[in-house]
Formats: C-alpha cells, sequence, structure tokens
C-alpha cells in the first residue's frame, strides 16, 4: 500500500486534498500532515512515505528548501508541488530537485486524481526495475561465486593448474595474497546412515554439512572457504594472519577441526573425519597443502588415489575409452588390495564397489555425461550380494553400463549453477511459500525447463525436495522438544496442523506425537 503525506500551512487545503483523493483506488493510505516545512522534515524523515503532496509557501522553510533537505538526506519519495503562485525561478528549481508535478491551486477532483494516478505508476515502474536489477544481480553474483568454488575444488583436486587464465578464487582477494593459507579435509565416514542414500538425500545432507560448517567458520575462522571436493570429501582453506606463529595457528585449527566434527556428530548424526595439511605462502601452493592433508586421514592410497582415479575416469569417459576405464579401476583395485590391513573381506569388498561407483558418479558429472535410470526389466546389481573381487568388477561392470561411454546433452554451466541456486534458496526459505514460478523469475528460465533440470540433477521434483526438508527440520525440532506440534508446523511453513501431520506420517514413518513422545 502505498504512503501519501501532506504538508500545507492551509488546514482547508489539508482537509480538502484528504477528502478527494481517492485512496481505496490508489491502494494508498494517509501517511500524516505538517503544517510548515520544519514539521513536514520531521514527518517525512519519520513515516518515509512514497509520495509528498506539499504547498510552497510557508511559515519558516519553503517547499522547496524542504524538498531539497531531504534530497541532500537521501530520500527516494516522489513529490508533487500544489501552489497558489505562478514562479518561474520556483518552478526551475522544483525541476532540478526531480519534482514530479507543479500544480497550481486550486485543485480539482480530476487533476489530483490524475496526477496522482500517474506518480504511482513511476513508483510501480521504477520499483518493478529495481527488483528486476537485483534479482539479476543476485543470480550473476551466485554464478560468479559457483565458478569460483568449483575453480577452487578443481585446484585442489589437480585438474585445473593454478595459472589458468579464467581462475577466480572465493571469498576477499586481500585473504589470498597477504595471508598464509593451510587446507582441512573432511571425509564423511560410510556409516549405515549414509549407505545406498538416494541423489536427493546426499543433496540433503551436504546442505545441512555446508550449513554447520559456514555458521562455525563465521563463528570461529570467518577468514577461510569451504568448498565440496567430490564423493564424500570436502575442504576448508584457512587463511592465517602471516605474524601468527605455527603453534598459535596450529593450537588454534586443532581446536577449531574438534568443534567441528563434534558438531556433526552432535546435530546431525554424521561421523566426519578431518585432517591438517601444510601451511603454504601462496594459494598457487594449495594442492600440495591439500596432498598433506589427505596423508594425515591415514588414508592416502584411498584419498589421494581417489582424486587420481576421478580425473583418469574422467579422461576416459570423454574420449569413450572403455580399456583404459577399466584399466584405471583395476588399478585401483590392486592398490586397495595391497594396502588392506585384515578386518572382515565381505566388508571390504562391499565398501570399496561403493567407493569406486561414487568416484565413477563423480567422474561423469566431470565429463558432462548423464547417468540413465536402470531397466525396471534388468537385473538390479545390489552391494549385498558382494563377497569376492570378482563381485565387485561385476557390480561395477552393470553400473557403468548406465553411463555408456557415449556423451549426453549436458547440463550448461549457468543451468548447473540455477540449480545450485535453487537447493540454496529452498534450505533458506523453506517456510515461506516457494513456488516454482518465483524462482523461474529470479533465475529468468521457464518454469517448465527448470522444472526438468531440478528433476535431472536431485533425481526428485521441486515441490517434493520441498517437503523433505521441511519435514527434516521439523523433526530435528521436534527432537529438541522446545516446541509444541503446532509451533514446529508454522515453523516449516504449515498452517494446517492436520495437513502436516499426515505428511510428516507418510514421509517419517511416525506421527509427530510419537516422536515428540520420545
Amino acid at each position: 500500500m502505498w504512503k501519501i503525506a501532506i504538508v500545507d500551512d492551509d488546514f482547508q487545503v489539508l482537509r480538502g486534498l484528504r477528502h478527494i483523493i481517492p485512496w481505496a483506488e490508489l491502494d494508498a493510505e494517509f501517511a500524516g500532515e505538517a503544517i510548515d516545512g520544519e514539521s513536514g522534515l520531521e514527518l517525512i524523515r519519520e513515516v518515509e512515505p512514497d509520495i509528498v503532496i506539499t504547498d510552497l509557501y510557508m511559515p519558516g522553510i519553503s517547499g522547496i528548501e524542504m524538498i531539497e533537505k531531504l534530497r541532500v538526506e537521501g530520500f527516494q519519495g516522489r513529490f508533487i508541488i500544489h501552489s497558489g503562485y505562478t514562479d518561474f525561478e520556483y518552478a526551475r528549481q522544483a525541476i532540478r530537485l526531480d519534482v514530479d508535478d507543479y500544480l497550481n491551486k486550486p485543485i480539482t477532483i480530476e487533476q489530483i486524481r490524475e496526477v496522482l494516478f500517474r506518480t504511482i505508476g513511476q513508483l510501480e515502474d521504477f520499483y518493478l526495475e529495481k527488483m528486476e536489477k537485483k534479482r539479476l544481480i543476485g543470480f550473476v553474483q551466485n554464478y560468479e561465486k559457483q565458478m569460483a568454488d568449483e575453480q577452487l575444488a578443481a585446484l585442489l583436486n589437480g585438474t585445473l593448474q593454478p595459472n589458468a587464465a579464467d581462475m577466480k578464487i572465493p571469498n576477499v582477494e586481500a585473504y589470498w595474497t597477504d595471508y598464509d593459507q593451510q587446507v582441512v579435509v573432511l571425509e564423511l565416514v560410510k556409516t549405515d546412515r549414509i549407505t545406498d542414500i538416494s541423489v536427493a538425500d546426499w543433496h540433503l545432507f551436504r546442505f545441512a554439512m555446508s550449513n554447520i560448517t559456514k555458521e562455525l567458520t563465521q563463528q570461529e575462522w570467518p577468514e577461510s572457504a569451504f568448498i565440496w571436493l567430490f564423493g564424500p570429501y570436502s575442504a576448508l582453506v584457512l587463511h592465517i594472519p602471516r605474524g601468527e606463529a605455527d603453534e598459535q595457528s596450529l593450537e588454534r585449527s586443532a581446536r577449531f577441526m574438534e568443534t567441528l566434527t563434534s558438531s556433526m556428530l552432535r546435530y546431525l548424526g554424521l561421523t566426519v573425519k578431518a585432517a591438517l595439511g601444510e601451511r603454504i605462502s601462496k594459494w598457487e601452493d594449495l594442492k600440495k597443502s591439500a596432498d598433506v592433508a589427505f596423508e594425515s586421514l591415514q588414508a592416502f592410497e584411498q584419498g589421494q588415489g581417489a582424486m587420481d582415479l576421478v580425473r583418469y575416469l574422467s579422461q576416459s569417459l570423454q574420449e569413450s575409452s572403455e580399456e583404459e576405464l577399466w584399466s584405471h579401476i583395476q588399478r585401483f583395485i590392486n592398490r586397495q588390495e595391497a594396502s588392506a590391513k585384515g578386518g572382515d573381506p565381505k566388508l571390504f569388498y562391499r565398501v570399496l564397489a561403493t567407493e569406486i561407483w561414487t568416484l565413477l558418479q563423480y567422474a561423469a558429472q566431470q565429463a558432462d555425461m548423464s547417468i540413465t535410470p536402470a531397466d525396471e526389466n534388468e537385473l538390479v546389481t545390489s552391494t549385498d550380494t558382494i563377497i569376492h573381487r570378482a563381485d565387485v568388477e561385476s557390480y561395477l561392470q552393470a553400473k557403468v553400463k548406465s553411463i555408456g561411454l557415449k556423451r549426453q546433452p549436458s547440463i550448461n554451466q549457468k543451468h548447473k549453477g540455477a540449480v545450485d541456486f535453487m537447493l540454496g534458496y529452498i534450505h533458506e526459505h523453506y517456510a515461506k511459500d516457494i513456488t516454482m514460478d518465483e524462482l523461474a523469475g529470479q533465475l529468468f528460465i521457464s518454469k517448465n525447463y527448470l522444472n526438468q533440470l531440478f528433476k535431472k540433477v536431485t533425481g526428485e521434483t521441486f515441490m517434493n525436495y520441498v517437503i523433505r526438508v521441511r519435514l527434516e527440520k521439523a523433526k530435528a525440532l521436534l527432537l529438541e522438544g522446545n516446541l509444541l506440534i503446532y509451533e514446529v508446523s508454522e515453523q516449516v511453513g504449515y498452517q494446517n496442523v492436520p495437513y502436516f501431520s499426515t505428511l510428516f506420517k507418510k514421509y517419517c514413518g511416525i506421527n509427530p506425537s510419537d516422536l515428540l513422545k520420545k
């Protein structure tokens, strides 16, 4: 609703204007009135109206002086001058101060109606243009951040050289040039909780981990950059003031990693291992620091070898070389078998099969190749039947068929960024009424195509994903035990409590009241 204020030293004019302005038709409200320029300044500063109708000649400061002071202060509202005098100099100053109209008293109903409708139309156009610019800037900034994050991940993975012409790095540039760096590698340990989860579930875990990591870094280490590498691996680049002693930074980073891993276990039930790389003075040596961090995980063959395997598999897929693909997989299996130290061989091979399939999927993503769903008539392989190495190879051969060695139409970088924007928007605004129309307008992509992109990347429809994010949050709130069911329902975006309870039972397998009792 538009706010209109009136400034005039004539009480009859004030009453008359209030009476003849068609408030309902304009979708406007009366914001207040003042009888001179000084009180007009106070009123406008306090209520910040969209439109001010003001006289010129008033006691104290004039209407022009009042407008000039407000413009200097940055007031963006619209002004309509009405005066009983015709003065060229005043008119000239009014133009300079971007006054919308200059009316002579007495004002007719039609005049004020026409001027206000025209002024409000201009305001609507102004705000629409401002919103579009804001949306466009937000999308461009998100896209640039996505590009910088992907290039940082590629740098740590060894698939991009630091001297690349289009190399971009995230965060404040001074952190990369005036600080030392140290890489922390995080590994999400494979437990029953994250075995055989869907792509959509994986995105939920990733966002949950990312949110906790970013929240903690803002508190404990704001000079840092968080990035996902591949599969279960992510990394933090810690920026360290060059004057900070090694002992002090090591103590600080050890305390931070302990807080981070314990928070993952406490809030998400996820086991995460963290390891620190060496401190470097040039960001171009980040991969060297990451390599040391992988060694510190006591899984160099698994970690660093996995990074190399992804790179080799991606190249083989791009070159459509099945022979090379299997050669790299065989060598990786050989190294894993050589480094195995006792334990249950069945469990070893099952975990190994899952690990290689995860890396294959990541390699396919890097090669811009799609993974087709298995045919319902085909035998769907499972790690449950794996006992020996031969079973691992059979499992992977069946899985590779879902990738194929022919390049599929790829999703371009802009559209990948669009889906990432959507995922982030959902996790930030899940309690609001999010619609595909709204996001399509922000991303300048058609609604139908955006829906297809979202499902292609996540394996789940947009609305279903929104529901699951809401219900995961509801589950966490209920387990905290501080809110009643209707309060939780409202906090996650459902005003209808019975509907919320029905959805919760459908997706979580238990009623909210039963979970609350636990």
